[in-house]
């Protein structure tokens, strides 16, 4: 695509100077239309969006005044001495008269100045121009690229050659016309090396960014296989002979190319919008050949790519199926709503994804703790590899062992011939998301420990060790610190699972994501009704204790019921009745009540703080009620002097079985 510019500038005798510096770095890259400052042609109606000048012009010129007011982007036009001929200056002597000649006093001036930041303000200048009387005493003249205007008294001259369009000047334009990944082309560090800029912090930028290329470009040509670096437009900014070979390309030819001449654009896609990695194997290229293709970030901003190509028959197979039908679902771009807590969990869980580290998610019960997991696997380097979903609450100890690493044939009664691979064997290379882990046995946690440290594992009825790469990804809707002190979940388990710890807020403290997410669920399920403001205020008044569950679970209520427009009256029976639960302390609030207790018998005060750390606070008053109900209900009983409340056997199967 060419950016269509125009150049207005005072001298007309150095546009084509212009034109061909601009073409120097832009390439075809611009379109540029070119005008003399008392051109009317350059303020007529068809115009560009970005106008080059220089601010004195537009300063002196009323018509340039005006046509800044239409709404155009101007770049101001600053120029810069040649590096090469400054050095022809060093001769002359302490307090040598010199005169700067130029087409207008304010251009002779700015040379002057630019002179003396060159370091040579030991020297005395003296501005000459047309209409300037003869400088008396002064018999040397220097001239930035205009030797015709050098008057006829002067004995010696000197032509410092046509001052370049600054760098500083040459940074806003590309970043204007939205070209910046042209700075870091070879051509742009070329023409920075011919200029003496003014423009001293840009300057370093530069220079900072040449030093870092150049390495960069070092490692692409020591590598063995065919590597091509791609800047964050997609553009190559240095390639290997390796790469160009496979690719079918020269290597000058490719060094000009986009990446869209030679990629998919599905791959591009998801290396630059998504920033994941990406390969595909191209088996009917002339070679054939695998690409690898891995983005390169700086924070959460894209920077460009590395692709990296190696022969087909070179390429090393996969160790297994790659996905074997267990692939993750959703992605960061799914996960809906825009308060605080949400983005900086968001951007919390995007920066553990780049990381091999096993990650905990805690949080309640319907706060997208499955899907974080799922956006964390395909945000990190296992994307294309299986990511394995298991509730560990939802399997007996002897199924989940068989279930987690698998079985020799004869293992047991009922095991299949030939044996059967666990899901740890089946998430090689990829992720494993244990969900509900504080359901593991003490026995099978000691397993998983094991699993984690050594990175293998060995079937149930086997003797075979084999080795695993595998990424964990857990997650608790319980606070495991009771229940390690209590011994029911392993200290050293937690250390390895909980490597880096994440927390997903309830619903009731991100309130302003209620309305989004039941437009989102309407719009995966289909329904178009709309909800009156009162029944709105009531969504976001009722404290969730389902969280997002159950918000999804109100939508789908509402959607049965075929009305255009829905009040308050339509609601499901808690938010209908919400004043009447509210002073009944809700069933919810029970419930938790019982999941402070399942890890281990406690006071009321202790029970409080457990009930606090899950995002429960309480009364004595609320905690008396409640503790009493469950008594009624044969779920807890107390025990004598300051042994507290436990829960009953009867209480332990009501929350086996969801606490109905």
């Amino acid at each position: 695509m060419q950016h269509p510019v125009e150049l207005i500038v005072e001298n007309g005798g150095a546009i084509p100077e212009y034109l061909e510096q601009l073409a120097a770095v832009f390439g075809d890259a611009v379109a540029v239309k070119a005008y003399r400052m008392d051109d009317p042609a350059a303020y007529g109606p068809q115009h560009t969006e970005v106008v080059l000048t220089s601010a004195m012009s537009a300063a002196e010129f009323p018509e340039v005044r005006r046509s800044l007011l239409r709404g155009r982007t101007v770049v101001s036009l600053n120029l810069s001495l040649q590096r090469r001929t400054l050095a022809g200056l060093d001769v002359f002597p302490k307090g040598t008269r010199i005169a700067v000649v130029n087409v207008t006093k304010f251009m002779a001036e700015e040379v002057i100045a630019q002179l003396c930041q060159a370091g040579y303000g030991h020297l005395q200048f003296f501005p000459y121009y047309p209409g300037c009387p003869p400088l008396e005493g002064v018999e040397l003249a220097v001239t930035p690229g205009e030797p015709q205007l050098i008057p006829p008294w002067a004995r010696k001259s000197m032509d410092l050659g046509p001052r370049l369009i600054d760098i500083a000047t040459i940074v806003e334009l590309a970043d204007r016309l939205d070209c910046a990944y042209l700075l870091r082309t070879r051509r742009f560090f070329d023409f920075f090396a011919r200029q003496y800029t003014t423009s001293a912090g840009v300057s370093i930028l530069v220079e900072q960014n040449e030093q870092l290329a150049q390495r960069l470009s070092g490692l692409i040509q020591l590598y063995g296989e065919g590597m091509v670096g791609l800047d964050a437009q997609g553009a190559v900014f240095d390639c290997n002979y390796r790469a160009a070979q496979l690719l079918g390309i020269p290597r000058d030819r490719l060094l000009e190319l986009t990446a869209q001449a030679f990629l998919p654009q599905e791959l591009l896609d998801r290396c630059r919008i998504e920033q994941l990695p990406a390969t595909q194997a191209f088996p009917k290229a002339k070679t054939p050949y695998l690409l690898r293709l891995q983005p390169v970030t700086q924070g959460l901003q894209y920077q460009g790519a590395l692709a990296v190509l190696e022969p087909l028959e070179g390429a090393e197979p996969p160790r297994r199926n790659p996905t074997g039908g267990h692939t993750a679902k959703y992605r960061f771009a799914d996960i809906c709503g825009g308060s605080p807590q949400l983005r900086q969990t968001v951007e919390l869980a995007r920066k553990m994804a780049r990381t091999d580290a096993a990650i905990l998610l805690t949080g309640e019960s319907g706060t997208g703790k499955e899907l974080f997991a799922h956006a964390i696997h395909n945000a990190s380097r296992r994307a294309q590899g299986p990511f394995v979903a298991v509730n560990c609450a939802a399997l007996p100890e002897n199924l989940l062992e068989s279930e987690l690493f698998g079985y020799e044939e004869g293992a047991f009664t009922g095991a299949k011939k030939g044996g059967k691979a666990g899901l740890f064997e089946l998430a090689d290379t990829g992720s494993i998301f244990l969900d509900e882990i504080e359901g593991m046995s003490p026995a099978i946690q000691l397993k998983l420990l094991r699993v984690i440290q050594e990175r293998e594992i060995m079937r149930v009825g086997g003797g075979r060790v084999i080795p695993i790469d595998v990424r964990v990804i857990s997650a608790t809707n319980q606070d495991l610190a009771p229940l390690m002190e209590t011994g029911r979940f392993r200290r050293d388990l937690y250390y390895r699972v909980g490597t880096l710890p994440l927390n997903l807020p309830p619903l009731r403290r991100r309130r302003e994501d209620i309305l989004p997410l039941v437009e989102q669920f309407k719009g995966q399920l289909g329904l178009t009704f709309v909800l009156t403001e009162e029944a709105r205020q009531r969504l976001l008044h009722y404290p969730w204790p389902g969280n997002i569950r159950e918000l999804r679970n109100c939508v789908e209520y509402l959607g049965c019921q075929n009305l255009p427009v829905l009040d308050v009256e339509n609601l499901p029976y808690p938010l209908l009745h919400q004043e009447e639960l509210s002073g009944l302390e809700p069933q919810w609030l029970r419930d938790q009540v019982v999941r402070a207790l399942m890890a281990g018998p406690c006071g009321r005060g202790q029970l409080a703080e457990r009930l606090a750390r899950m995002g429960y606070p309480v009364t004595q008053g609320q905690l008396r009620r409640q503790l009493s109900e469950l008594k009624e209900l044969g779920w807890v009983e107390s025990g004598a002097g300051r042994g507290g409340s436990r829960l009953t056997a009867q209480g332990i199967a009501a929350l086996q079985n969801g606490l109905k």
